[in-house]
């Protein structure tokens, strides 16, 4: 039950930010505001670094719980998820021709 409420507020809160972000953005994009785009910004960043959050959430809760078979799942997901985003920017900074 602690590992479910670990990840349940990892990403409420997440999303809350997120949401909190995005919507002060688009409010001063409306107001013109040049600022605007460092919340959207931001509020992406947070959406989409929220389920990495919540894996090292798992990762703690089933290590503090001595569920070590799933924390090495857990961690071997987040490598995966790291080597995503590695390769995402490797092969967006690679120019394609």
């Amino acid at each position: 039950m602690e590992v479910e409420r670990a990840v349940y507020l990892t990403l409420t809160a997440g999303m809350i930010m997120s949401f909190s972000l995005l919507s002060i953005g688009i409010l001063l994009d409306l107001l013109g505001v040049k600022i605007y785009s460092t919340f959207i910004l931001a509020g992406t960043l947070i959406l989409v670094l929220t389920p990495m959050v919540r894996v090292v959430a798992a990762i703690i809760a089933f290590s503090s719980s001595r569920e070590f078979y799933n924390a090495a799942v857990a961690t071997i997901v987040l490598f995966f998820m790291i080597l995503g985003i590695l390769f995402g920017f490797v092969l967006r900074i690679i120019p394609s021709g």
